[in-house]
């Protein structure tokens, strides 16, 4: 396996369908080929995590135009998910992970994850019957952003009730979130 850090490219394209149902915009395009991703050609089977994490960056000022940067980045995340979702394969998967529960759902997030990337991983500590510390290796700003909003959305659609990501902290090696929910009455 490779030591380089990748992102396949099906999480590339899913990302650009969710993002930009409508298609996305020609001036995006221009500064995305700059950056190494030509969405008018093939895409190659993997980018590197900064050419994955400047599509993000640039993307979000056409998506969410009016939000700071990070909010943009998080929101980014949830549309993914919330895209996702609407597919076939993605109903049946939050289907069963609607059965499994908060708790079992955020137990595989390396799994989930690692199906779009050569690199993710993830570290989880009980907190509270409601409450899971995760622990990513992610470094980049960007990503550490649009990975709370996938978390978040990945919770909300998986059927926690009152979902919340905090980030508790951050260093050099990653990040580490606090996911909550609410108990289901």
């Amino acid at each position: 396996m490779s030591d380089t850090p990748l992102i396949f490219n099906h999480t590339i394209q899913g990302f650009f369908a969710r993002a930009f149902p409508a298609g996305v915009p020609e001036a995006l395009k221009q500064q995305l080929r700059a950056s190494g991703v030509d969405l008018d050609k093939p895409f190659l089977p993997a980018y590197p995590v900064e050419t994955w994490s400047r599509c993000i960056e640039l993307s979000a000022p056409f998506v969410f135009p009016d939000e700071n940067p990070q909010d943009a980045w998080h929101k980014l995340g949830e549309r993914m998910i919330d895209g996702y979702q609407e597919t076939m394969i993605g109903r049946a998967m939050f289907a069963t992970l609607r059965l499994l529960g908060p708790r079992r759902m955020l137990q595989r997030s390396r799994k989930n994850f690692r199906s779009g990337n050569n690199y993710t991983d993830v570290v989880l500590s009980d907190v509270s019957p409601t409450e899971m510390d995760l622990w990513f290796n992610e470094t980049q700003e960007v990503l550490r952003h649009f990975v709370a909003g996938i978390v978040l959305a990945g919770m909300r659609v998986g059927g926690a009730e009152q979902p919340h990501v905090d980030v508790l902290r951050t260093d050099a090696r990653g990040i580490t979130y606090r996911a909550s929910w609410a108990q289901k009455s």
